[in-house]
C-alpha cells in the first residue's frame, strides 16, 4: 500500500542515502556492481555509442523537421 505526502512532510524527512559510500564506491566497483545487477543489461561499446543527449536529440529532430 502506499502512502501519500505532502511538500513539506517530504521536505522534513531525513534522506537515507549514504553519502560516503558513494563518495568512496571506485569505478572498478562502480563496474563490478553494474556487471552483477541482473536488471541492468550489459551493453557492448557499440550500443553504447547509439546513446544521444537530450540536447543532440534536439537537434537531430529539428534538423529532420527542417528536411520535411
Amino acid at each position: 500500500m502506499s502512502k501519500t505526502y505532502t511538500l513539506e512532510e517530504l521536505r522534513k524527512m531525513k534522506g537515507e542515502t549514504d553519502i560516503e559510500r558513494i563518495k568512496n564506491t571506485t569505478e572498478k566497483e562502480i563496474m563490478e556492481q553494474s556487471i552483477s545487477d541482473p536488471d541492468t543489461p550489459y551493453l557492448t561499446d557499440d550500443e553504447l555509442k547509439e546513446f544521444t543527449t537530450p540536447k543532440e536529440r534536439k537537434k537531430r529532430d529539428e534538423h529532420k523537421k527542417d528536411r520535411q
